[in-house]
Parts: C-alpha cells; structure tokens; sequence
C-alpha cells in the first residue's frame, strides 16, 4: 500500500455540527466554519424641536436610511497541528482585504496556559468576548467595542490565558494599537481575571474584572469613546477623544477598568457589567489640558420561554447558548438598560464638542430570539434610545434626541 493510500486511511471526515477534517490518532484537526447575519432596520426620527438646533436623529440625512444591511460574512478554519493550534476567519462583509481580517493567530501551550500570537480580541470584558452567534441582543452594549473601546475589537499582538481549577480564569496581553493592513504603531496591554464558583448548565455564577491601558500613536488607532444609540445603523455620539487637546504631543492613554457579573438560573439569566475610564488631553480649561473621566454601565436580563438553559464557555469565560430542544426550537425573550456617560462635560469644560452642559446616552433594548435549529437563529429588536446634551446655558432648554429603532436579524451559521 502507498504511503498517501495509508494517510487517506488516517483522516476521518466529519459534518456533525461543523465540517472538520480530522487525523485518527488526534494529532491533526481542521474545522471550517461561516456565519452570515443580515439585518433589516426601520428608523422612527426624533423630531427637531423649535427651541434649539437639531441634533443627532433630527438631522435630515445625518445617517444610513431604513434598509438592509449585511452585517457579517464570516468564513473561518480553526485547527491543530500537534500541540500547535491557529485560526484563520476574513469578514466578507467588512470590505476590504486585509481590513476585513478578524482572528488570525497561531498558539501553543505553555506552562499552565495557551499563548497566542496573532490577530485576536484583547480580554476585556465578558460581553466583548461573547461570540456575535451568541450574543444575546443584535449589538454590544456600550461596555464593549461598540462603545468604550471604540474601533478596537481585533488587535495585534501577544497574550496568556489560562483557567486555574476549573474555577479561575486569568488572561493577559501586549498588543499594537493596530489590526492587519496597518502599520505596527500605538500600544495596548492588559489583563482580565474571573472567578466561577459554579458553572453547571442552567444554574451560572460569574464574576470578574479586567484592565487595560491603550496609548495611540498618529498612525494607530485612536483612544475614544464613540457610542451607538439604536443599533449598528443608529446614531453616533463622540463621548471623548484621548489626546485631542494635545494633538498626540502630550499624554493621550485611555485607563480602562471594568467589572462584570451574570448569574444564571434555570431559563433566567441576568448579568451586567461596568466599565469607569480615564481619556487623558480630552480638552481645554483656561489654556490647560484636561481629562476626562467616562463611566458605562448595562444590566441584562434574558429568559428562555421554551426552557432552555445558558451554558458557560470557560474558554473565554463567558455565556453561550444552549442547543434548542423543542420540536418548534427555542424562544428566548430578554431587556437590556444601556446608560454612558462623559462626567467631565459642562459648560467650562467641553470634551464632548457640544458647547453644552451634558454628554450622555441611555438605551432601552428589547429582543427576542427565535432558534429554529442549530444554526438558524432569527432576532427582533427594539430600541427606546435618548442621547441628552443638557443646555447651553442659563435659561436656554436641555437638549434631548429620542429616535426608536426596530431591528430584525436573519442568522445562519455552522
């Protein structure tokens, strides 16, 4: 017998769940994967108010119309070779390539933990590094890269994690301020620790925190807060930018720290997280750099009409969803209150760039989630959004934008 006749031999081809490619003695495996989400948005404007300037939604054309939008058209090979593991995964919805690269890294075990070296999302918090096929409202709160860590989901560089007992979780990591396509610039590092005392399914404890320090560069990506009120299509607020009153020529780091928790209980899950950061040379006073001091904030809370269960994925020390049981698949209702702030903001101090006496965003979501089967999930939301800006000084009125959104989400993925 040849010698490829005995390796064809060796390799098992599996299409349970997602199509892999394995060797018989485990040594090798190859998984492919796609996921495809098309949403379709609806827009209900604020209206603009006689007594001052529009903003935001009352705006006409300030932002994309109702419509459609492919959201993510991800294809990715995950595997291993020995004791080597890598990821490959481009997002064909996200343009360009290598712009619409998302994790591409190879790791290896060392010690107690796995090493990974590559393009990959930094630990930081428990929503950001929650699947988007898992996610449990259409979008990430503010606490993620939707807000607080604007534009910086995927990050070059290095990082360490581990679980100790089953029932810690460490992480840490060196990264460039940069994804593929862009010049090595910028720096990022941080760490993220979790405790679970419990974690079987249906019946979750989680808590933890994580910090992290990113400091842009000219070429890097910058250090802001840019929020998002009424989902991926909605409005965007600027609630600060590190070094914008310095030009980058002073300090101009962004200090993040931020706790989370979720408890799971049967069909009922809730959780939450909070996140205080500090944007350094966000503005002037009299002449004089300033800082700025951001807090954001979201509690959640989710039940499984049909009985299903959350799982918890230890791997990234977050929650998942459970495979639907029921002939007619899973219903998963669920709330979520979304508030951001920029606490430096008045009418002397300015780091929002509003000239007014307030920066803030609140955001009601309300979603359910229909799982037809494994890998078909289909999404409604609604979003009760409010960015307020305050007045522009005595005897002027606060200034508020209230559009509403509905969003509807089409998922398929393996």
């Amino acid at each position: 017998m040849s010698a490829p006749a005995v390796w064809a031999q060796a390799l098992i081809f599996d299409t349970t769940d997602s199509p892999k490619i394995k060797s018989q003695d485990g040594n090798f495996e190859m998984i492919f994967g796609a996921r495809a989400h098309l949403d379709v948005h609806a827009f209900d404007n604020d209206k603009a108010h006689s007594s001052y300037p529009p903003f935001g939604s009352q705006i006409s054309g300030s932002f994309p119309d109702s419509g459609f939008n492919f959201r993510r058209g991800y294809t990715d090979v995950t595997g291993k070779i020995y004791d080597l593991g890598f990821k490959f995964q481009n997002d064909f919805a996200a343009g360009t390539f290598p712009g619409s690269l998302r994790e591409v890294w190879v790791s290896a075990k060392l010690g107690p933990g796995l090493l990974t070296v590559g393009q990959f999302k930094p630990y930081r918090g428990m929503e950001e590094l929650t699947s988007s096929n898992e996610v449990t409202m259409m979008e990430r709160p503010s606490t993620s890269s939707t807000g607080i860590y604007s534009g910086r989901q995927w990050l070059m560089g290095v990082g360490y994690k581990g679980i100790f007992r089953e029932r810690i979780g460490y992480a840490a990591d060196i990264m460039s301020l940069t994804h593929a396509g862009m010049p090595i610039s910028g720096s990022s590092y941080g760490g993220r620790l979790f405790w679970v005392p419990f974690s079987n399914e249906g019946n979750i404890l989680h808590l933890g925190f994580s910090y992290s320090v990113d400091t842009p560069s000219s070429e890097s990506l910058a250090a802001k807060f840019v929020d998002i009120y009424g989902g991926r299509r909605g409005i965007t607020k600027s609630l600060g930018v590190a070094g914008k009153s310095s030009d980058l020529s002073g300090h101009s780091s962004q200090s993040t720290f931020a706790l989370e928790a979720a408890y799971a209980l049967g069909p009922v899950t809730l959780q939450g997280e909070y996140v205080n950061s500090t944007l350094d040379d966000t503005h002037l006073v009299s002449g004089k750099q300033k800082d700025s001091t951001i807090q954001s904030y979201y509690v959640q809370g989710s039940w499984f009409v049909t009985g299903e269960r959350t799982v918890y994925r230890k791997e990234r020390g977050a929650l998942g969803k459970p495979k639907s049981i029921g002939k007619w698949g899973a219903l998963e209702l669920a709330i979520r209150y979304d508030f951001a702030e920029n606490l430096a903001q008045s009418l002397i101090a300015d780091p929002c760039g509003t000239g007014t006496s307030k920066c803030q965003v609140e955001v009601i979501t309300l979603g359910a989630n229909w799982y037809v089967r494994q890998g078909l999930r289909f999404m409604l939301n609604y979003y009760l959004t409010e960015a307020s800006i305050g007045n522009s000084g005595p005897g002027t009125p606060n200034r508020k934008d209230g559009p509403s959104v509905i969003s509807f989400r089409t998922q398929l993925s393996f």
